[in-house]
């Protein structure tokens, strides 16, 4: 591999992410630290990527989510500090480990209802029905909705994530376009009555408590609605591919699925490996507001400089071995939440849904495949990556009683 600049372009396109991540990563890695990539420049390894995510006074969040043309403030992605400090000095007690602990036994308990009919089947199709499904109850648990809306939700998601896509992956149709927009009107409209509404209101849950700050850390409702979106199209998707790029490499990899069948402690140290290997979420956009040096590149200003997260997860000096699944490599520190300012507000909560997932799937369906002829495809090109599907097949039986045993 060459670290020269200038030394490797490329599109986005020429990476086989569709059906060999691990390929595509390991491509854009042989290209060099900093890669021209369609009219930008993308990052492939530790230092650099760390360099560009924690400057964001020269690589803006905000100007990279500027092209969305959201009208709606997405709290609080697409802002810089000072203004991005303010909102993330107001939301971070709202999803520390403190925060979000008390929702365990209710999620675990909503995880447990959606696998028991399953294991009764024998097959399910995993995306649909399990990873597509638990992150927008939780969302809806969190923000104190009723769960009924579930899949009013995931159509509002599926239509707000068709038309958002800073990464530049992709371009929609006109008609496309419009369809999605209306659909997605329905969660504006919907927001737009339930935050005045909500005002001032005492309740539990995230967004009752939101609307109840006062002073110079209340959110207007412009804020809070901006908020309530931004969670639906960084926060929902993400976990959503998560859970199935996990389980996809668990099919490939029995010997570690047994580990975690076996060893249900180790299912913490399994969700840091399997988010290193497959972050939902690989590409990390900013714009440079001046001219800039990356890597002996000089970069004018409003360059595109785009932080391949995936790949800077495999880089050796911090990664030994990077392409191997290890769920014993003991401190992990991988960049699949980003790093600096815009580090993932929600990673706490990602985590444990991850871990509810993994611990009452395995205990209660320890033994599964794919199902026969399924060859499950990344959606490609996007500006998040997930399975489309994963129809898996396992020994029908009767649920076992218990709500299984405590990973932390």
């Amino acid at each position: 591999m060459t670290d020269e600049p200038n030394s490797g372009k490329l599109t986005i396109k020429d990476l086989p992410i569709g059906r060999d991540r691990d390929a595509a990563w390991r491509q854009i890695r042989e290209h060099g630290r900093t890669v021209q990539l369609d009219g930008g420049v993308a990052v492939t390894d530790v230092e650099t990527v760390e360099t560009v995510l924690r400057q964001p006074s020269v690589f803006s969040s905000k100007k990279a989510f500027d092209v969305l043309g959201s009208p709606l403030p997405l709290v609080p992605i697409a802002f810089d500090p000072p203004d991005q400090t303010r909102y993330r000095r107001i939301l971070q007690p709202f999803f520390s480990p403190r925060a979000i602990r008390p929702l365990e036994d209710e999620l675990r308990r909503q995880i447990i209802e959606i696998i028991e009919p399953l294991v009764r089947r024998g097959s399910c199709e995993y995306v649909a029905e399990v990873a597509g499904i638990f992150p927008v109850q939780v969302f809806l648990t969190l923000f104190g909705l009723p769960l009924e809306m579930r899949d009013q939700f995931i159509e509002w998601k599926d239509a707000i994530l068709g038309i958002s896509d800073p990464s530049g992956n992709t371009a929609l149709d006109e008609a496309t376009t419009e369809a999605a927009m209306a659909t997605a009107l329905g969660l504006f409209s919907y927001l737009a009555d339930l935050v005045p509404a909500r005002r001032g209101v005492a309740g539990d849950d995230v967004l009752s408590q939101l609307l109840c700050l006062t002073g110079d850390e209340a959110l207007t409702d412009e804020e809070a609605i901006g908020l309530c979106f931004l969670f639906v199209l960084a926060g929902l998707d993400t976990v959503v591919d998560a859970l199935g790029f996990g389980m996809d490499r668990l099919i490939r990899n029995p010997d570690r699925r047994r580990e975690i069948v076996e060893d249900p402690a180790l299912i913490p140290a399994a969700i840091e490996e399997l988010l290193r290997l497959d972050p939902p979420a690989p590409f990390v956009p900013r714009v440079t507001t001046e001219q800039t040096v990356l890597d002996g590149r000089t970069l004018p200003a409003d360059t595109r400089v785009t932080t391949n997260l995936a790949a800077a997860n495999r880089d050796e000096l911090r990664h030994p071995d990077p392409y191997a699944v290890n769920f014993h490599r003991g401190d992990n520190p991988h960049l699949s939440f980003g790093a600096g300012v815009h580090r993932c507000l929600g990673s706490h909560l990602a985590r444990l849904e991850m871990r509810l997932v993994l611990a009452e799937w395995h205990r209660l369906i320890p033994d599964y495949d794919l199902a026969p002829g399924a060859s499950p495809q990344v959606r490609w090109p996007r500006g998040t990556l997930g399975l489309d599907a994963l129809p898996l097949v396992f020994p029908a039986s009767a649920p076992s009683a218990g709500a299984g045993g405590q990973t932390s």
